[in-house]
């Protein structure tokens, strides 16, 4: 009896041991969230670098916290074996295109004519450019870690809730930064830097790009808008009649709602000040898709009425911002709409990389390595640095070839698919797993205009949003 209690006392004392650790490196994980954004969205050297070292740390701390309890730590794999084993195949196919290790003939005839234009034999890859290649490879890793850790975290539904909503605070935050930053007419770039960017008009917050900041926005704005909507099923009476719905709603938006109502109006707001066209629509796309899965999956009349309310009031919201502060977008849509089309820049690049993806269907010319074969497959010489194609679909496989692409593509509509599988499962908290599914509508959306996937800050945010979802797209019983 002695002992039996004994080790009761020593697994008691150790579970809140581990408890402690664990809310630590929650936090700490918070802290990462909220540093991502601000240099540049961490996109220079030094800061992806650096953001990927905090992941890994963050990573690493949690393994020490659990050593005792080792295969908890690979819940996601076994969970998930067929996602993870195609992006670890895809991501050691990045490695083996950096590595002098092929055969002569998979390496890039680049190479063969700048070893004879030197003089001097050279170490020849299947990329064009190694280093690049490897960095690119280190973000897609910091990314799966960031989407295991985040799996991991929100394992506990209580956590989950606490990393959703620092996600929504973080956002709202940023909002009201670039906000500020406008009024000032600073941009982060000069207050980084000593030199200027050309100004844009545009609303950019912490990014270089407004392109790159509205797909983050918008990413914390679908955030707002599901917990918004999932915690107002819970108190707003949806039974006795309309006045009654109305009053419940408008009782709640302006008491327990009210922050996540603030939240969604701030970051749409500075979305739309953004004059993104994608990043608006892919946005749309996002909150069209998750008000259509939440008034499917609803739960009886009044569930689905609710649906219908919400919907109701984001229309109204949306055209709102809209005509408030969307002249800007407003201007770019006919723009346009006069040009014909998609502008001619895009156009360029996009046939570039449709070039780039002929000559190397297979084995592609590197990951990351766009930059250095734009100009060996340019059609014509554009005024602007083309460092990005615009899609990130055609570059993707530009880089890394049709094969280990598609097994990246793959991977990820499997995590999706079960993510849409879990609304299903769930019958409480399918919030997260609604949002994972919108927010995976937005990015797809978004990245056959543009690459805000590519910004490590944005990357980093996604990755962790769907591991959320994914780590609650299970029922409590079944994880059990």
């Amino acid at each position: 009896m002695i002992e039996s209690t004994a080790t009761l006392a020593s697994i008691v004392e150790e579970n809140a041991e581990e408890g402690w650790l664990s809310k630590s490196i929650l936090w700490a994980y918070v802290v990462v969230l909220a540093w991502a954004p601000y240099p540049l969205g961490s996109n220079r050297p030094w800061s992806w670098n650096l953001l990927i070292l905090l992941i890994s740390l963050c990573w690493s701390l949690w393994g020490i916290a659990h050593w005792n309890r080792p295969q908890g730590n690979w819940t996601p794999l076994f969970s998930h074996p067929v996602p993870f084993g195609l992006a670890l195949c895809t991501i050691l196919w990045a490695v083996v295109q950096a590595l002098p290790i092929v055969p002569s003939e998979w390496t890039h005839p680049a190479w063969n004519t700048a070893s004879s234009a030197l003089g001097q034999t050279m170490s020849a890859t299947i990329s064009l450019n190694p280093w690049h290649t490897l960095s690119e490879c280190l973000k897609l890793c910091s990314y799966v870690l960031a989407l295991w850790l985040a799996y991991l975290l929100a394992r506990s539904t209580p956590t989950a809730f606490v990393l959703l909503d620092s996600v929504i605070a973080i956002g709202a935050i940023y909002g009201l930064y670039s906000v500020i930053l406008e009024l000032m007419g600073y941009s982060q770039f000069e207050l980084l830097y000593s030199s200027r960017p050309a100004p844009s008009g545009y609303f950019a917050g912490p990014f270089v790009l407004h392109n790159s900041y509205a797909t983050f926005t918008g990413l914390v704005a679908l955030a707002a808008m599901a917990r918004l909507v999932s915690k107002g099923h819970a108190v707003i009476v949806a039974t006795r009649g309309l006045r009654q719905t109305a009053v419940s709603g408008l009782q709640y938006l302006l008491g327990r709602g009210v922050g996540y109502l603030v939240a969604f109006l701030i970051c749409f707001s500075t979305l739309i000040a953004t004059a993104s066209r994608a990043g608006t629509l892919a946005t749309l796309v996002g909150l069209i898709s998750m008000l259509v899965l939440a008034a499917f999956v609803g739960n009886g009349r009044s569930a689905r009425r609710l649906s219908v309310a919400a919907t109701i009031l984001l229309g109204s919201l949306v055209l709102g911002l809209i005509a408030l502060n969307g002249n800007m977008l407003a201007f770019r849509f006919y723009g346009l709409v006069d040009a014909g089309g998609v502008d001619a820049a895009r156009l360029a690049l996009w046939s570039a990389a449709t070039r780039m993806i002929s000559d190397a269907p297979l084995l592609g010319l590197g990951l990351g390595t766009f930059p250095d074969a734009y100009p060996l497959y340019a059609s014509q010489v554009l005024p602007f640095v083309m460092d990005k194609a615009h899609n990130d679909y055609l570059e993707f496989a530009a880089g890394l070839g049709l094969p280990a692409a598609i097994a990246w593509w793959v991977a990820w509509l499997l995590l999706v698919f079960d993510c849409a599988r879990g609304i299903s499962r769930r019958r409480r908290n399918r919030q997260f797993v609604i949002l994972a599914v919108g927010a995976s509508a937005l990015v797809a959306v978004h990245s056959a205009f543009d690459f805000s996937l590519q910004i490590p800050a944005v990357a980093f945010l996604y990755a962790t949003l769907m591991g959320i979802g994914l780590a609650q797209a299970r029922s409590t019983q079944a994880a059990r």
